[in-house]
């Protein structure tokens, strides 16, 4: 059953990825969209995700069930009917929807993986193997057709939904036989708070990138392949590091976690500074590193503490959904160059509040 899920974990990334990159291009390039714009439309789908999510893991809602399998076909519908849209309020409503869908999918199948860490790093690999693929061709795609990428994220994910679908009994079996280990009523200890903060913070870095910079590479003239390439880098990076990391078992450390903020920092900084593809390929690319790491120790520390990685996913939901809309507002204020320049500095202000407030 496993090995299913690394493939259905890919295609639904892959899903994921060849449309996300797609929807600030198309919002640019059918709507003009402002940075305010783009900023909202990471919001919406990102919220809906973080708070679905957290009410499911408040709700402690038939866990031993596949929902992904069901979500995969709800995902594919929903990219189906993005290219219907005749403005961007439409797609709104579609990205909260797909937040809600996304939000059984993820906790649901991770929690195939939550025997042991041998498949938990695999799972990662798979995932993280299916951002980069879907954000490679995504650029491509989008050049040959506005609404190709929408469709073949649909085709994506309903092949998910196959896969699922035919070995739905015996997903049935296997997860009927997995332990209720999740639902202990802890507390969040320091180390645990630390740990779920930076990756909080990792991912608001990667959601403010991912729906405002493709705005900013615009201004400057940068083809959709070029973006879709310098992004894919960052998201390759990440790969190889959840790679190593399985290799070389990276613990909390306060050490490591300087350096995670500091990448994020130099990331938005130099984005904001330099109009170099290379220095924003380079500079982007640090999120990689830092991203890898803090999503890989949180989720290690919730299943080893007894949380359910719903909590996990609701950090990582909150950061999608906070960062590109912090950055969206800053680069609409102050300029797209200066909102992202001011965006690395509150990275500095967050990771003073991690360290000397956080209890």
């Amino acid at each position: 059953m496993e090995k299913i899920g690394y493939l259905i974990s890919f295609f639904i990334s892959s899903a994921g990825y060849v449309v996300t990159l797609s929807i600030p291009l198309f919002l640019i390039s059918k709507f003009n969209a402002s940075p305010f714009i783009l900023g909202i439309a990471g919001f919406f789908g990102n919220f809906s995700y973080t708070t679905f999510t957290y009410f499911f893991h408040k709700l402690r809602w038939k866990i031993h069930f596949p929902w992904f399998i069901f979500s995969s076909l709800l995902i594919s519908i929903n990219y189906f009917f993005f290219q219907f849209c005749p403005h961007y309020n439409y797609l709104f409503i579609l990205f909260f929807l797909n937040g809600i869908f996304y939000s059984r999918f993820w906790p649901s199948i991770q929690y195939l993986f939550s025997k042991n860490s041998f498949h938990i790093d695999k799972f990662n690999l798979s995932w993280a193997g299916g951002v980069i693929f879907g954000m490679f061709i995504s650029g491509y795609l989008f050049k040959i057709k506005e609404t190709l990428p929408f469709l073949i994220g649909s085709f994506f994910a309903f092949i998910s939904f196959s896969l699922g679908f035919l070995n739905f009994k015996n997903f049935i079996l296997f997860y009927k036989d997995l332990p209720e280990k999740f639902y202990r009523k802890n507390h969040l200890d320091k180390e645990v708070k630390k740990t779920i903060f930076l990756n909080f913070t990792n991912f608001f870095a990667v959601g403010g990138i991912l729906f405002v910079f493709p705005k900013l590479a615009n201004i400057i003239g940068y083809p959709s392949p070029l973006i879709s390439n310098i992004l894919t880098i960052l998201f390759l990076i990440r790969f190889f590091m959840f790679y190593i990391l399985n290799k070389i078992k990276i613990e909390f450390n306060e050490k490591i976690f300087f350096l995670s903020y500091l990448y994020i920092c130099l990331s938005f900084v130099a984005t904001g500074i330099f109009k170099s593809a290379i220095l924003h390929t380079i500079f982007i690319s640090l999120l990689g590193i830092s991203s890898a790491y803090s999503y890989r120790l949180s989720i290690f520390k919730i299943i080893e503490k007894g949380f359910s990685t719903e909590l996990h996913e609701a950090m990582v939901g909150i950061g999608l959904f906070t960062g590109p809309l912090v950055v969206g507002i800053l680069s609409q204020i102050s300029g797209i160059f200066n909102g992202f320049i001011f965006s690395g500095l509150l990275i500095f202000f967050i990771f003073l509040f991690q360290k000397y407030l956080l209890k």
